[in-house]
C-alpha cells in the first residue's frame, strides 16, 4: 500500500497485474470471435490451459490466506484445493466446448465461496477485486462458448 490508500482502497499495482491477468482471456476471445491470426484450435488450447492455471491460481491464494490464520482451518484449506483438482477436470473433459464450461462453472464457483466464504483476515480489497476480475473473465468464457460449434 503506498501513502495515502485506505486499507479498503484497491492498490494500483494489484488493479494493474490483476486486469492484465485478464487480458489474455479477452485476446484469445477475441481471436477466437474475430477470426484472428492465431488458428482457432491452438487460440483455444492456450485458452483452456491459461485458464486451468489462473483457476489453480486463485486456489492458492486462499491457501496462502489460510495459512496465515492462528490455526488453519480444514475448511479453507479444502476449498483451496478444489479448484486446480476441478481445472484438471476439465481439462481431461471429452470435449473443448465442455472444458470451456467447466472452467467457466469453476469461476463462478470459486467466487462464490470467496463472497460466501471469504477466509478470515482476507485483506477489504481482495474480495471486491476478485468479484471484478471473476465477471470479465466469465464474460470471456460465455464468448468463446458462444462461438464454439455445437
Amino acid at each position: 500500500m503506498t501513502r495515502g490508500e485506505s486499507p479498503a482502497q484497491i492498490p494500483g499495482i494489484a488493479s494493474i497485474l490483476g486486469y492484465g491477468g485478464v487480458l489474455p482471456f479477452a485476446a484469445l476471445a477475441l481471436n477466437l470471435i474475430a477470426d484472428g491470426p492465431l488458428p482457432a484450435d491452438f487460440a483455444l488450447k492456450i485458452f483452456l490451459y491459461y485458464s486451468a492455471a489462473i483457476l489453480s491460481f486463485l486456489g492458492g491464494i486462499r491457501w496462502g490466506a489460510a495459512t496465515n490464520l492462528q490455526t488453519a482451518l480444514a475448511r479453507e484449506l479444502t476449498i483451496s484445493i478444489l479448484p486446480g483438482l476441478w481445472a484438471v477436470i476439465c481439462l481431461l473433459m471429452s470435449s473443448a466446448q465442455w472444458s470451456v464450461w467447466g472452467l467457466l462453472c469453476g469461476f463462478v464457483v470459486i467466487g462464490l465461496a470467496d463472497v460466501r466464504c471469504p477466509v478470515p483476515g482476507m485483506v477489504a480489497w481482495m474480495l471486491r477485486l476478485r468479484i471484478r476480475l471473476t465477471a470479465a473473465v466469465a464474460l470471456c468464457h460465455l464468448a468463446v462458448v458462444a462461438v464454439m460449434p455445437g
